[in-house]
């Protein structure tokens, strides 16, 4: 409830970084991550976490620059990356456990062609991977902090469905991070709501300074009501009233998901293959003698069921006979 003093504050501009509260609270969200301690890191509120890889990238690259990112992409991710002129660069995931591949991940910078800039940015979705709902392993993130030491470069963790995990919690790349090479994006709208458009990144805090001038001279701030409601919640409920509430909701997101797989079962075996996911919202799947999902979408939504086609999620043009479905909507009957 937010009433008196408290609304009239809810009704006004807002630091540019964000209220002191919500921060305060997120702070003991990221301590439950186990970060690193070395390096100094500092947190700003942004208008969702696409906001937040908007400014990260926008403080990050120059036109010309490559950015490193798995295949397959979220698309935005994409579009972004290239209304910044920058090169981008897909990296193939594990074809065995999934997420990013550290192995590929090193064959793309050692066969770097000397006549072009190294790359400067890795981009990772850790936890259910957008599209393949696929996990980076523990052992594997690890290994590709290693590398990104190793290259130079800095990593954006962009990790919305870190709390909807279906296994055991994963370490953050934040855990890692010795050298203050890690940016990492959260995101409210998978655990509370989308329509607050709130989110967290945490960066050093040099990024973080550039972040808010940034802002600033744009938006001013992020939605100053949305906060206040969010932070009045934080405060209602605590620290393990909060990561009740995700564990409650992650067993939601894991029924719709088994609903969707059973029915995979029952009526695509013959048509498609699929990994179950992990963790997150989503399905990859991949049909069988098509050679692109687009050919069938129209006759897929005739019947009821939307999709996106697969060459949505691939840095390249080309036909896919992958698609992507949405098991949080999936509408189960009988």
């Amino acid at each position: 409830k937010i009433e008196g003093n408290a609304m009239a504050a809810a009704l006004q501009y807002n630091r540019t970084i964000g209220q002191a509260g919500i921060l305060n609270f997120w702070s003991q969200v990221l301590e439950e991550m186990q970060p690193h301690p070395g390096p100094e890191r500092q947190t700003i509120v942004t208008t969702g976490a696409e906001f937040g890889s908007y400014l990260t990238l926008n403080a990050l690259i120059d036109e010309g620059d490559s950015v490193l990112i798995a295949n397959p992409v979220y698309p935005p991710m994409l579009l972004k990356s290239r209304a910044m002129n920058a090169n981008v660069v897909s990296v193939l995931e594990d074809p065995v456990v999934g997420g990013l591949c550290p192995r590929q991940l090193r064959a793309t910078l050692e066969n770097w062609p000397v006549s072009r800039r190294k790359p400067k940015v890795l981009i990772v979705c850790p936890t259910g991977s957008n599209p393949s709902g696929a996990n980076i392993p523990e052992s594997h993130r690890e290994e590709i902090y290693e590398i990104v030491c190793e290259h130079d470069l800095i990593l954006i963790e962009d990790d919305p469905y870190y709390f909807i995990n279906y296994g055991e919690p994963l370490k953050s790349f934040l855990h890692y991070d010795r050298e203050g090479r890690v940016i990492r994006l959260d995101s409210l709208s998978k655990v509370l709501c989308p329509g607050f458009r709130l989110g967290f990144c945490t960066a050093p805090p040099q990024l973080v300074t550039y972040m808010e001038r940034h802002y600033s001279v744009s938006l001013l701030n992020s939605c100053n009501l949305s906060q206040s409601v969010a932070g009045a919640y934080f405060e209602k409920v605590g620290l393990d009233g909060f990561m009740a509430h995700t564990r409650e909701i992650t067993q939601y997101y894991k029924s719709q998901r088994d609903a969707i797989i059973a029915a995979l079962d029952k009526h695509m075996a013959d048509l498609a293959t699929w990994i179950v996911p992990e963790a997150g919202m989503f399905v990859w799947l991949k049909l069988k003698n098509v050679e692109d999902s687009s050919a069938v979408a129209e006759l897929a939504m005739d019947n009821g069921v939307a999709f996106v086609p697969g060459r949505a999620f691939v840095t390249e043009d080309v036909k896919s006979p992958y698609l992507r479905l949405a098991s949080v909507w999936y509408q189960r009957t009988g």
